[in-house]
């Protein structure tokens, strides 16, 4: 692993992250500042195929204190960045890619980046950690977006701003008015389901050993449940989907070649209870940059806009059986509990409620090795009593 302070200097060192990015770049920043966004806009304008997805505060008082720019958002947002905001928002994040993470202090200013003193984490080329980072960022964006447009800043929001802040600003260096923070915009949320990023990545320091490539698998969402009568190829043919491919929203950056998926249907159980059904196995070639749809994929199946990612399958097998007859993913966490994910084994206090949200509206999660051996005896019985589907 590749760790290094930086407690100075910081802007040079994003801009060379900056520099190494193909793909995405997402940030967590309570303030922006106007010399920063200018320099990540200039660049976003160069590289219009990189996304940009920003979650930061959008407080009026702040912007007359000019601790953050309206006028940095405006450019960001021009150059196509995604930009949403959260009330009581105080983490800073910045992910590169799938390769590079930033924690700290240091909020996206000029300040943050070359003035004050910050201290920063930088974890470079460090995929475990990486994964962990972006699933801690996506996460929060889908409660963000669950919340609607009480999230998503746009140009409304800005030219709005843009009428008051002026006059505000000068009269409160007049001295002729005080002005409290009584105008937030953005998603408010009761709480965060996913743990602290800093004690998830310091609990999981020591599990490169602890974990070969196996991963729960899902396929199908809450919105979008996936009929329990079928079985895994009749699904598969009804949804149009290839049968030893599986698709995800983000780049799976940490499926590797022989990695095993463990295929896990968004269904129902016997009783019609709505609970992710696992029906079998599957390994895999791993991702790699060649991996992703293209405009003729996204025109002859328009579902792949939502899932341009991809792997494919060199073995595995599932039941011959409807779904309803796989394993219950909470027989799981009954029989194994916090063991199930090596983020969760350290943790104290792991309850049924944290198990089940882990698993939270992702496509994808890291198992252990003793959720490994579970599932393969449990699917065992059921390739003894209903027969295989090779793929």
């Amino acid at each position: 692993m590749t760790v290094s302070l930086i407690s100075h200097d910081l802007l040079n060192q994003f801009h060379e992250l900056l520099e190494k990015t193909e793909y995405e770049i997402n940030i967590i920043s309570p303030f922006i500042g106007t010399h920063t966004a200018n320099l990540l806009a200039d660049w976003l304008t160069k590289n219009p195929s990189v996304v940009c997805n920003i979650i930061t505060r959008f407080y009026r008082e702040e912007f007359i204190e000019r601790v953050s720019s309206i006028y940095g958002l405006e450019r960001l947002l021009h150059a196509n960045a995604n930009i949403y905001a959260l009330v009581d928002l105080h983490s800073k994040l910045y992910l590169f890619d799938s390769n590079s993470t930033i924690i700290g202090s240091a909020n996206f200013t000029k300040g943050g980046f070359m003035s004050n003193h910050e201290i920063c984490v930088l974890m470079d080329e460090e995929t475990e950690i990486a994964e962990k980072a972006q699933e801690y960022f996506f996460d929060l964006l889908e409660q963000i977006e669950a919340t609607g447009d009480a999230g998503k800043v746009n140009q409304g929001w800005i030219d709005e701003e843009k009428k008051h802040v002026p006059q505000l600003a000068a009269n409160q260096r007049n001295k002729t008015v005080t002005y409290t923070n009584n105008n937030k915009r953005g998603a408010e949320l009761k709480k965060i389901v996913q743990p602290d990023l800093f004690e998830s990545i310091l609990e999981s320091s020591d599990e490169v050993n602890d974990v070969t490539g196996i991963w729960l698998k899902f396929e199908g969402t809450g919105e979008d449940r996936i009929p329990s009568d079928l079985n895994y190829k009749q699904m598969k043919g009804a949804r149009k989907r290839d049968l030893n491919t599986t698709y995800f929203p983000r780049r799976p950056g940490g499926i590797v070649k022989d990695d095993t998926l463990f295929l896990t249907i968004v269904s129902y159980d016997e009783h019609g209870r709505p609970t992710p059904m696992i029906v079998g196995y599957a390994k895999t070639d791993g991702f790699n940059k060649d991996n992703i749809v293209d405009d003729a994929d996204v025109k002859d199946a328009p579902w792949k806009h939502r899932f341009p990612y991809y792997v494919e399958f060199t073995g595995g097998k599932v039941i011959n059986a409807p779904i309803t007859n796989g394993i219950r993913l909470v027989d799981l966490y009954n029989s194994i509990g916090k063991t199930t994910f090596p983020s969760l084994r350290k943790r104290k206090n792991v309850n049924q409620r944290t198990l089940q949200s882990m698993h939270f509206r992702r496509s994808h999660i890291r198992i252990t090795q003793e959720a490994y051996n579970f599932l393969m005896e449990e699917l065992n019985k059921r390739f003894s009593d209903y027969g295989t589907i090779l793929l």
